[in-house]
């Protein structure tokens, strides 16, 4: 019984070697493949063609030469150039002017109206539950004329209505500049 675990053995150890120089021989056929390939290919560079670089020389030409489907450049005069934007008017005869000053107005409005908001803002944190309350030397508690904290709230709900108001009417400024086809950037 020895001699069939040796026959074994040296069976399994042959088969083990086969299988090495199986995988050896495709890997070596498979990098001499690729070199082959390599080889024959030219490389990628050439396939493509060169691209022109362009100098200032050749953008100097380009600069002569007439536009395709453009009218040939002219030189305006200070009578033509009110005719482009500078001298643009909407459909109602109003100019950049007219539209800024409106939107100036109400902007000057908008930031009146947040500072307001700020200030009774500030004076509604500084205002705690004991506040606006005065005890007398009798014990009795008596309201104080300044404000209470509900009555700086509604001052704040008052003044956000009415923020509410100017920037619907600088929407409504909007929409009317765009009706009558005013450019825009005149309302920045």
């Amino acid at each position: 019984m020895c001699w069939c675990f040796q026959v074994r053995r040296s069976f399994r150890s042959l088969i083990v070697l086969a299988g090495f120089y199986v995988m050896s021989c495709i890997l070596m056929a498979g990098a001499n493949a690729a070199e082959e390939k390599s080889k024959s290919e030219p490389p990628a560079t050439s396939n493509r063609k060169a691209k022109k670089v362009y100098t200032n020389e050749d953008l100097k030409g380009l600069k002569e030469t007439t536009p395709v489907n453009q009218p040939p450049a002219t030189q305006q005069s200070k009578e033509g150039a009110s005719t482009g934007i500078a001298g643009y008017r909407d459909k109602d005869g109003h100019d950049r002017q007219y539209w800024q000053r409106r939107v100036h107005s109400i902007n000057g409005q908008l930031e009146t109206v947040d500072s307001q908001i700020a200030a009774e803002q500030a004076k509604h944190d500084r205002l705690n539950a004991a506040s606006g309350v005065k005890v007398s030397r009798s014990g009795k508690l008596h309201a104080s004329s300044s404000d209470t904290k509900a009555q700086v709230e509604k001052r704040i709900d008052e003044l956000k209505q009415k923020r509410a108001r100017i920037l619907r009417s600088k929407q409504d400024l909007e929409e009317e500049a765009r009706k009558a086809q005013a450019l825009p950037e005149w309302l920045r």
